[in-house]
């Protein structure tokens, strides 16, 4: 049997004995009904008496004379041992009481200093209180600015969206457009090739037909040279000819004077120291009109000088013909070869100026392209920035 009473009130004494927080000491002291040593010594003495009460209603049997000095001394000892327990019980209610004499004089004046360093927590707490809702209310503007924000943004990003999406597309399509350009032009170049390489054919073509036209020319310069020299020739003939048969014609009459071949023959006879004689002038006289028999009239039948004269103009005249043919077919083909010339450089320099044009579509397309890329990347750059 415990002789310090209920659990609680052992509870409540070593509370009683320990520091009081400093939440608590503020806190007004709970009123008691008693002193505590009172009601620990109320609650052993009931406690005792309790059992002194339920130790007198045993029946007790009557002692022997001989357990009469035993009993007794056991009563005394009983009585010592109660005591003395009492007394070291109240020395031990003592001491706490004591102690909370001490403390209820000490705490006082703690207390008045917690409940005013509480008081100085408070106003601080209620200060800091004050400055936390003001810098929530701020936190809350800033959160409701960036949530405006936020919503213009995904707004943003979102037409930033559709005009990548619309720019890739022009991209697409402007990719698709320097491709054809590129074969365009490709095929261009090739053509201007093919072309450069016609072109050098036909003017090597030409320039063999111009130098083929030059020899042609150069032979029908001789040719019409040595014609000319040959005309000259024959008509000198001719004319000798013709002389020749005046003056055989005229030798058969008297009394005139023979005709140069005569005349030519008298002077090498002369020459030769040849005696004229009458035997030889009737031998020169048949001899004219053998050849008088022999050759046409002069008024008659033409003779042949004459017809070989026109045969000699006839081919001169062919000749001619010939070259002038000849000369106006060159100059038809020169004519031809300088026009398919004029048509091959006007061509080229539409080529030229075709290709150029493609060359400077190409370059804006170009530059196009590498402005969207451009963009492109800055809008990636935002976006990632954004993000």
């Amino acid at each position: 049997m415990t002789l310090y009473g209920s659990s609680s009130d052992v509870r409540e004494s070593r509370w009683c004995g320990s520091p009081q927080p400093a939440s608590l000491s503020a806190l007004p002291p709970a009123t008691l009904s008693g002193p505590l040593h009172q009601r620990h010594h109320s609650a052993i003495v009931t406690k005792s008496s309790s059992v002194l009460g339920s130790d007198t209603k045993e029946p007790v049997p009557a002692p022997s004379p001989a357990d009469s000095g035993v009993s007794e001394l056991e009563k005394d000892q009983h009585d010592y041992s109660t005591a003395d327990r009492l007394r070291s019980h109240d020395v031990r209610l003592r001491a706490p009481r004591l102690m909370l004499q001490s403390y209820g004089g000490r705490t006082r004046d703690e207390r008045d200093a917690e409940l005013a360093r509480v008081r100085r927590d408070r106003a601080l707490l209620r200060q800091r209180l004050e400055d936390t809702e003001w810098s929530l209310c701020q936190r809350a503007g800033e959160i409701a600015l960036l949530k405006t924000q936020l919503k213009d943004a995904q707004n943003e990003q979102t037409a930033k969206g559709h005009e990548y999406l619309t720019l890739k597309a022009d991209c697409r399509q402007l990719r698709e457009a320097i491709d054809k350009k590129d074969k365009e032009v490709i095929r261009l170049r090739h053509e201007s090739d093919d072309k450069d390489k016609s072109m050098k054919r036909l003017q090597a073509e030409v320039d063999r037909l111009t130098k083929d036209l030059m020899e042609s020319v150069t032979d029908l310069t001789k040719t019409k040279e040595s014609s000319k020299n040959e005309i000259e020739k024959l008509k000198t003939e001719v004319k000798e000819l013709r002389q020749e048969l005046s003056d055989v014609s005229l030798s058969g009459y008297e009394g005139i004077e023979c005709g140069r071949t005569m005349r030519g023959i008298y002077d090498v006879c002369k020459t030769n120291e040849y005696h004229w004689t009458s035997s030889d002038s009737a031998l020169e006289d048949a001899e004219v009109q053998r050849l008088n028999g022999e050759l046409p009239d002069p008024c008659g039948d033409p003779c042949a000088a004459s017809a070989m004269v026109e045969r000699l103009k006839c081919e001169i005249e062919n000749k001619d013909t010939q070259f002038n043919n000849e000369r106006r077919k060159w100059s038809e083909e020169k004519d031809k070869v300088l026009r398919y010339q004029k048509q091959l450089q006007m061509n080229y320099v539409q080529m030229f100026k075709r290709s150029r044009n493609l060359e400077a579509e190409i370059d804006g397309l170009r530059l196009e392209l590498e402005l969207c890329n451009k963009n492109m990347k800055n809008l990636n750059q935002h976006k990632t920035i954004e993000l």
